[in-house]
């Protein structure tokens, strides 16, 4: 039954505001209408010039899950069985809190931190994929935006609990609060990781093949870590007047592995005729592993009264500090290649940067817009290298620092003409860098670099719900301190060092995107990456020793297509597929008489389902696979493997402020046999690593108080990405 009103309106004009008159009033009442309900389908996904964004709030799964698992719904974004997050396919990206980096994200361990993060404080997720002259020379060829969530201006204190155990004893919890009085906000977030795999332990096998003497060397392993993890986050913003904003953030991870934690492994030599060389076991004992990222940042922003025109002050000082120490001790030990029986390994690396930086943005009239700004950044890293063996003939000691001046400066237009969008920009960078040896191991070296770094992009939107984009990006890789480090680190079968005369690696990067939302959101996106100087292993055979060191070595093409879909297929579900395809090739000219090469098709793909059930129940279900031969390196490929997971929750109390949810990970393929392959060097062979994935358990969530509001933040603040092969290694390769 339809009502006047409903008719009325179905007849008015497009353009035009319907309101409901007295007389419609009236004539409601002649008709038995006991509930209207007026369904419509949101639109999860927006695209701009610059970037896709996901609206997690409209999802409302997340109100229990957490951002790692809302992480899986986001086009362009897979994550597979093993926490791995990839973007268009990709490994080099950065994630962003409130557009600025967060330090804490930059860790090796960064999935624990996704994990102990409620989504329902998250607003939005932004896949930004053509960052543009402010972004690409630092090293960033996609960031991941995590925005906050924000809301009008209330007095008063709000905040969420939550907790999660399952069945290997491992407990999550977490408390964030957010309160504000007159024009002070500010928020705190604590989050405790405690991993204690009672029943699970990591196994892994390994065969090497040695071309030339035709020997062979197999080596087993197997290990049980607890880990404790702690997250905090505190930031604040206050309102000066109108045109004036102060924010600040000071926050930090720390991990440590509890000490005494043990692991062992067995290796054995042969020779061609399978004759045993020597072999023995080994014994690891964790003396000291640990691993903290305090950061700060404040920010200044002045606004003017010409609309748009915004003129931001920023300074961030971060600091991270690794300590890795382990004790190893031989037993059935026959035919041993070295003189010692035990060693003890000591390594710290420590980590400073500051930056000081200026952004300037001015609209010239209606359809452009200029930015500008400038930055400089101090970064000092050193390391301190102690083995110590059984034998005192063999000790080593290294000490190493190692300091990047970097002084940048940008310049980027943006305009919109109907229905195109258009960006062009340049970015400036000079680099200064100086390596010493305070232990005078070595002789100091310096050496300055500089950088022209172009971006370019235009999109055109066919109408609301279409659009086609291509851009242009570039971005520098720098080394960090674990790839610059030249400590020697030698065991019976291994020498590793790093070097410290790698330069930066610049990437080229064409993309094409299309992209339409509606009933059914899709998204397809092919894209060239080039690099012709990446910083890549480079691995050998000395004096039947395995050798492993750093270069700028390799040359690296190339081509993946992304695709994603999102559909309500029927009442009460949502279906979502994210996944890629593409061919890289990778070649390194600098080996052998014509180099090696290596090239592969592979891909990956997800499939998540929900679907509201009868009494507000929510279940959510989904998995994934990586498929086909992927180079790692120049040297081999790597291993396949699938994942699944399915949850099933429910909300209680009044405005359904606890929620409850039963889950399980892996249930369907518990034992999870990842496979590597080394083809080609001076040595071949394979890699096999086993972990029981399997988990199930329960989590809780409390939403306490009222307040609809955040702490705010400035359009524009630092960001320093351009490290790989450091204690900051985050997404980059």
């Amino acid at each position: 039954m339809t009502s006047v009103s409903a008719l009325a309106m179905a007849q008015a004009p497009k353009d035009s505001t319907y309101q409901l008159t007295a007389q419609d009033s009236i004539n409601l009442k002649q008709y038995d209408l006991k509930e209207v309900v007026v369904e419509g389908v949101r639109k999860y996904v927006k695209s701009d010039i610059d970037k896709l964004t996901y609206d997690v709030q409209a999802d409302e799964e997340s109100k229990t899950k957490s951002v790692l698992d809302m992480l899986r719904k986001v086009p362009l974004v897979t994550v597979d069985g093993q926490d791995k997050i990839r973007v268009k396919g990709q490994t080099a990206f950065k994630i962003y809190k409130n557009g600025h980096p967060d330090p804490s994200f930059s860790s090796q361990s960064v999935e624990q931190i996704l994990k102990s993060m409620p989504a329902s404080s998250i607003k939005k997720i932004e896949v930004i994929t053509d960052p543009g002259a402010k972004y690409d020379a630092e090293g960033t060829t996609y960031i991941l935006n995590i925005v906050m969530n924000d809301g009008t201006n209330m007095r008063g204190v709000s905040g969420n609990v939550s907790a999660e155990t399952n069945q290997h004893g491992g407990v999550r919890s977490g408390v964030n609060i957010t309160a504000q009085t007159g024009k002070f906000v500010f928020a705190v977030n604590y989050s405790l990781i405690h991993l204690m795999p009672k029943d699970q332990k990591n196994k892994s096998a390994s065969a090497s093949f040695y071309k030339d003497s035709g020997e062979s060397l197999y080596h087993t392993f197997q290990s049980q870590c607890r880990l404790n993890v702690h997250v905090v986050d505190f930031s604040a913003s206050y309102d000066i007047d109108s045109l004036n904003l102060l924010s600040m953030s000071l926050g930090g991870y720390y991990y440590n592995v509890r000490k005494g934690d043990v692991a062992d492994g067995t290796t054995s030599r042969f020779d061609a005729a399978m004759q045993p060389l020597y072999s023995y076991d080994e014994h690891y004992a964790m003396l000291r592993n640990d691993y903290y990222n305090f950061n700060g940042r404040v920010d200044y922003q002045h606004k003017t009264h010409r609309e748009g025109e915004v003129l931001t002050l920023s300074y961030m000082g971060s600091t991270t500090r690794q300590n890795d120490n382990m004790g190893h001790t031989f037993s059935n030990m026959v035919n041993m290649p070295v003189s010692y029986d035990a060693y003890k390994q000591y390594q710290e690396e420590k980590f400073f940067e500051h930056t000081w930086q200026a952004d300037y943005v001015r609209p010239l009239g209606k359809n452009n817009t200029l930015e500008g700004g400038a930055k400089y950044i101090y970064r000092l890293n050193k390391s301190n290298t102690l083995m110590d063996y059984s034998t005192d003939d063999n000790d080593l000691h290294n000490r190493f620092k190692h300091t990047t001046q970097v002084a940048a400066a940008y310049a980027e237009w943006l305009g919109k003409y109907g229905k195109w969008s258009t960006r062009a920009g340049l970015r400036y960078e000079y680099s200064y860098m100086h390596a010493s040896y305070p232990d005078g191991s070595g002789t100091s070296f310096h050496k300055s670099l500089s950088d022209w770094c172009p971006s370019a992009s235009v999109q055109y939107n066919f109408d609301d719900d279409n659009n086609l984009r291509f851009n242009y990006g570039t971005s520098i890789n720098r080394p960090g301190i674990s790839y610059l480090n030249p400590a020697r680190i030698s065991t019976p079968t291994s020498l590793t060092y790093g070097n410290p005369d790698l330069n930066s690696a610049m990437t080229h990067i064409l993309a094409l995107t299309f992209t339409h939302t509606g009933k059914v959101t899709f998204n397809i996106s092919p894209a060239v990456y080039i690099t012709n100087d990446l910083i890549d292993d480079i691995n050998f055979v000395s004096k039947g020793i395995d050798v492993s060191t750093y270069g700028n070595v390799v040359h690296e093409h190339n081509f993946w297509m992304t695709y994603y879909l999102q559909v309500n297929p029927w009442k009460g579900a949502d279906l979502s597929f994210n996944g890629g395809t593409g061919h890289s090739l990778e070649k390194n000219p600098s080996v052998g008489t014509g180099g090696l090469s290596l090239s592969g098709w592979s891909g990956n793909g997800s499939l998540n389902l929900s679907q509201k059930l009868p009494w507000e129940l929510m279940l959510s279900m989904g998995g994934g696979l990586n498929y086909g031969r992927e180079p790692e390196t120049v040297y081999g490929y790597g291993g396949h493997y699938v994942w699944n997971y399915i949850s099933l929750q429910r909300s209680f109390l009044k405005d359904k402020r606890l929620t409850v949810r039963l889950e399980g990970y892996n249930l369907l393929h518990p034992n999870n046999n990842i496979i590597s392959h080394t083809v080609q060097g001076d040595t071949t062979g394979w890699n096999r690593w086993e972990h029981d994935n399997r988990q199930y358990g329960i989590s809780i969530s409390y939403r306490f108080g009222k307040l609809n509001t955040s702490v705010k933040h400035t359009d524009k603040t630092i960001e320093n990405n351009d490290v790989v092969g450091g204690i900051k290694t985050g997404g980059g390769k």
